[in-house]
């Protein structure tokens, strides 16, 4: 049962890799990890099956993401043994909001990027909830001043029904480098992106193709997302986790 007793329980997981390896035990299909390709997802899957589970994994193609990120998935699914779930957009909604507004219509307003995001990310993410008990994140504190607030547990209300849901950030308190060190020490493939530097420039937050830019020395993380509307604050969001 999802309720405040379950996360006092969980609460007492310190590991990364137990916790989600305590949750796939109890929840089975019923949890997964959702993950775009970045460092914290990876890790996750890794961690899980240091721990001795295999876990549920699904990751939103917006139709729109890079090349790379479709062969990091390959890379993941060959050495872990496991098939990602790749939940995409309803087609017809697609084509409706393409002939209402243009294919490029993120870059007319805010509006029209939310509209979009929501239409290719959030609607497939609420789809494959409706699936699940928990809900197991990648997001970290220092990704931005809006994620820092994150809790590492937190109860949602899913779908029409408003039933509760687990969300789950096991490594809210990570840094990059613990990350990339815990990945090279077990060599788990990373996207191939977040390895490119160009003087001084490189990607620190991926999304879809048009709307992920790489960010300089000086920039936020979350500068590279929708370039266009940068502004003073970093709590530009897709409104996956808002």
């Amino acid at each position: 049962m999802i309720n405040q007793n379950l996360i006092k329980e969980l609460q007492d997981v310190v590991e990364p890799g137990d916790l989600i390896a305590e949750i796939v035990r109890r929840f089975g299909n019923r949890a997964a990890i959702g993950t775009s390709g970045q460092l914290t997802g990876v890790a996750m899957i890794d961690m899980a099956f240091r721990a001795g589970v295999k876990p549920r994994v699904f990751t939103i193609d917006t139709l729109r993401l890079f090349p790379e990120t479709y062969e990091l998935f390959e890379k993941l699914e060959k050495k872990y043994d496991i098939s990602i779930e790749k939940i995409q957009p309803d087609s017809k909604k697609l084509k409706a909001m393409i002939k209402e507004h243009g294919e490029y219509l993120f870059f007319d307003s805010k509006e029209k990027q939310e509209l979009c995001c929501h239409l290719r990310k959030v609607e497939p993410n609420e789809k494959v909830l409706g699936t699940l008990d928990v809900w197991i994140t990648g997001l970290r504190a220092d990704q931005s001043s809006h994620r820092a607030k994150t809790p590492k547990f937190q109860i949602i209300e899913q779908g029409q029904d408003k039933r509760p849901l687990l969300k789950v950030a096991p490594l809210i308190d990570w840094k990059e480098k613990d990350l990339r060190d815990y990945l090279a020490k077990y060599q788990v493939p990373i996207h191939s992106l977040l390895a490119w530097n160009q003087d001084g420039w490189y990607y620190e937050s991926l999304g879809c193709i048009l709307c992920t830019t790489p960010i300089g020395p000086y920039e936020s993380r979350r500068a590279g997302r929708w370039r266009w509307f940068n502004n003073e604050e970093d709590n530009k969001e897709c409104g996956l986790h808002s």
